[in-house]
């Protein structure tokens, strides 16, 4: 344990010093011939974005493209779409509260039955849920651009609790005509021989999740029961009472208006894709019994059906399939010149009745892949070409070597992959894998010349850590949300900064809760003090004195007789794992002049962040002076120096929020 310790701490020291060294070098920005050109490119597209609002810039849905549209249509196309009333239905307010005191009714009332255990009661608790926000992706590949509609449920009140339902369903759930993937697929298909009279076809269920209905669901979910009940200890009627809560908790707000989802299942929702897939699976069972086809010419992916028919009964099965369901129609799609696309594959019948098949994309498809020039880690780039060039040699069974390498060099080379690399890449005829895979991964920043070197140093180490790469710089940077933001004082898990209104002073504090409820407790505290003085007692007064172990914040107040600008407090930083809120505290604090936090407050920062800490505080206030005496010299600036706006960069740029009154 001891010895754990001490490797952590050293590679902890390592890492800090190579940072450090990589700060202290004070590389240029831009010397780069191409940084600079892509640098330039970005500023001017989000020029352009910013001067040209009723413009949306987004991806497809299918593809890998990207779709400039005007903003009016957009809305035009998502009021058509929500304006479905079998489907949706606009509500008066937001259902949020409602839904996260039912969800979490329904997680007491497990723990009380002892179903769960403390763990996941927390788990499943919702605390600062927030309405989903609806948003529509073009689909590029049909006419008039369509969009289909998606609804992030991550924070949706039952998101945690239709993920702990999915779960048991998903371990329960066994299909015998899923295609887990393509490879599954292809190795399916090229055992295959079709007879003469017979064809290659494809079913598409249109808009499968938005109908599956309850109804169905609950009945699938019953005929099932028997290989549910051995992965949990809920009884049936409480089961269907969870899954119908989350079902029905199906909302979301678009442009300030809030709707509830009254058919279906969201796209977006963790539990809807294996819902949806029980209830295909049992439909499928009862449409081959209807129209007699032998099951092992049928393959399944979610909504997506591949079936070899005789030439005379397609049209027959299709009828079959669209008479199961009333609300689940099926298109359907025959092979062309014994060739029918499915997945990413185009299954090829021979002359003689076997199957190959061929790696394929859609007429749509952009053919972009992470490109060789991008600002990506060499390992990113070299995994996905990897990948590719393994795909094309596992789908392509009609091609020869020489033409799938053929193949695979036209592509890469489209996307800036030399040449001589493409060769090397295809020698490789196996993978190199590590033989001890860590079971521990954390993802960091890629920054050239850093990240590679402190990605050394921890495999040096012998920690069981295994490290992925992100960019920041991302061509989704540059897209338009197309979703209603977030209020800021609905965000949570974040790092505040409020300013003393008497002096230069600033509290930075953290809150894992709404950061308007945060800033409540602030107001609490502040209107106690007022109250206590407007009693007459003073501010050495025994009760006033006892508010100071309340926060920082009010410590201040007390101590110098000051206010801070509570209604408007500033987001400095903002993460999705809680566990990382108080390093990040104690960062910015440390970080940040003039701050009126205790000194405990970093007590548990490491002391070796110290000197990189105190560098990143010391070009701040460079940069603060900088921005103030460029301020102050302006001939129309008549304030004195010690009231200009301080600018506090950060890794993600400030901005200020109002409280509501």
């Amino acid at each position: 344990m001891h010895t754990d310790i001490a490797v952590r701490e050293q590679t902890r020291c390592q890492i800090i010093n190579k940072t450090q060294n990589f700060v202290n070098k004070n590389r240029p920005l831009g010397t780069d011939p191409l940084e600079k050109f892509c640098r330039t490119a970005s500023n001017i597209t989000k020029k352009f974005i910013k001067s040209n609002p009723n413009i949306l810039i987004t991806e497809a849905d299918k593809g890998n493209r990207t779709v400039i549209m005007h903003l009016d249509d957009y809305d035009s196309k998502m009021a058509q779409l929500i304006g479905d009333t079998s489907t949706y239905q606009q509500v008066n307010s937001d259902p949020t509260s409602r839904y996260e005191r039912g969800n979490n009714n329904i997680v007491r009332r497990l723990y009380a039955l002892q179903l769960i255990d403390a763990r996941t009661k927390h788990r499943l608790t919702s605390y600062n849920a927030v309405c989903p926000r609806i948003y529509g992706q073009p689909k590029a590949h049909k006419p008039s651009l369509p969009l289909r509609p998606v609804v992030p449920n991550t924070t949706s009140p039952t998101y945690h609790l239709s993920k702990f339902i999915a779960d048991i369903l998903q371990n329960s759930f066994k299909s015998q005509y899923n295609a887990v993937d393509s490879k599954t697929f292809c190795a399916y298909v090229n055992q295959l021989t079709i007879p003469t009279d017979h064809v290659l076809v494809s079913f598409d269920a249109v808009s499968l999740f938005t109908n599956v209905t309850k109804d169905v669901v609950i009945h699938d979910i019953i005929m099932m029961w028997n290989e549910i009940q051995v992965n949990t200890n809920i009884n049936l009627d409480l089961f269907l009472e969870i899954v119908d809560f989350c079902i029905s908790g199906s909302f979301f707000c678009f442009r300030q208006k809030f709707y509830h989802q009254i058919s279906g299942t969201a796209m977006g929702s963790p539990l809807s894709p294996i819902l949806a897939d029980i209830v295909m699976e049992n439909l499928l069972t009862r449409a081959l019994r209807t129209a007699n086809i032998l099951p092992q010419f049928i393959r399944k992916y979610v909504d997506d059906l591949f079936l070899v028919l005789h030439k005379d009964q397609v049209n027959a099965v299709l009828d079959v399939f669209n008479t199961m369901n009333p609300r689940i129609v099926f298109t359907s799609e025959v092979e062309v010149n014994c060739q029918l696309p499915f997945l990413d594959l185009l299954v090829i019948r021979l002359p003689d009745g076997t199957i190959k098949t061929d790696w394929y994309t859609k007429p749509i498809a952009s053919g972009r892949i992470l490109n060789f020039f991008s600002f990506h880690s060499m390992d990113q780039k070299l995994s996905v070409a990897r990948n590719f060039i393994d795909r094309v040699r596992s789908l392509s069974t009609t091609r020869s070597s020489e033409q799938q390498e053929q193949l695979i060099h036209t592509h890469l080379r489209k996307n800036d992959y030399p040449s001589a690399l493409i060769n090397r890449l295809l020698r490789q005829t196996q993978r190199i894998d590590t033989p001890d895979k860590p079971t521990i991964y954390r993802s960091i920043p890629y920054i050239q010349g850093l990240t590679p070197s402190l990605k050394r140093i921890i495999h040096s180490s012998g920690l069981a850590v295994g490290i992925s790469h992100s960019n920041n710089n991302t061509v989704g940077k540059l897209y338009r949300n197309a979703k209603d933001p977030v209020p800021d004082m609905s965000k949570s898990n974040v790092i505040y900064r409020i300013d003393c209104q008497n002096c230069p002073g600033k509290y930075i504090g953290m809150t894992a809760n709404k950061l308007r409820n945060r800033m409540y407790g602030h107001q609490t505290h502040v209107n106690t003090l007022e109250q206590h003085l407007a009693q007459g007692q003073q501010y050495t007064d025994l009760p006033v004195q006892q508010l100071r172990e309340k926060s920082a914040l009010i410590n201040h107040c007390i101590t110098h007789q000051h206010r801070f600008n509570i209604s408007n407090p500033t987001i400095v930083d903002i993460t999705y794992k809680k566990q990382a809120l108080q390093v990040l505290e104690m960062c910015q604090i440390a970080t940040t002049s003039n701050t009126v936090n205790h000194r405990t407050d970093t007590d548990n920062l490491s002391c070796a962040y110290a000197h990189l800490l105190s560098s990143i505080k010391t070009r701040r206030e460079e940069e603060s002076r900088a921005s103030s005496t460029n301020s102050y010299n302006r001939p129309d600036s008549n304030d004195y120096p010690s009231q200009l706006t301080q600018t506090d960069t950060t890794t993600q740029t400030p901005h200020t929020v109002q409280i509501p009154q």
